[in-house]
């Protein structure tokens, strides 16, 4: 049981630092920033996305609606 967690972590950190690399490279954010935005999405979520990808494009949706309020509110 024990394993099944530690191995759960380690793919979830993985997971973690590969999604913020991408991040930094596809909408030029600092890696701290990436960090914050993926620990702030996984707690919000009862449970992970099927994918990946999903969940790489739900963090991605957030950050350009959220940029784009801030546009819409200081223009």
């Amino acid at each position: 049981m024990k394993k099944d967690h530690n191995r759960s972590l380690a793919a979830l950190i993985l997971v973690r630092e590969k999604l913020a690399l991408d991040l930094c490279n596809e909408i030029q954010m600092r890696k701290e920033e990436a960090y914050e935005i993926i620990d702030f999405s996984l707690e919000l979520c009862d449970k992970l996305p099927q994918t990946y990808n999903q969940l790489k494009l739900e963090i991605k949706s957030y950050v350009i609606i959220n940029m784009l309020s801030l546009v819409i509110k200081f223009h």
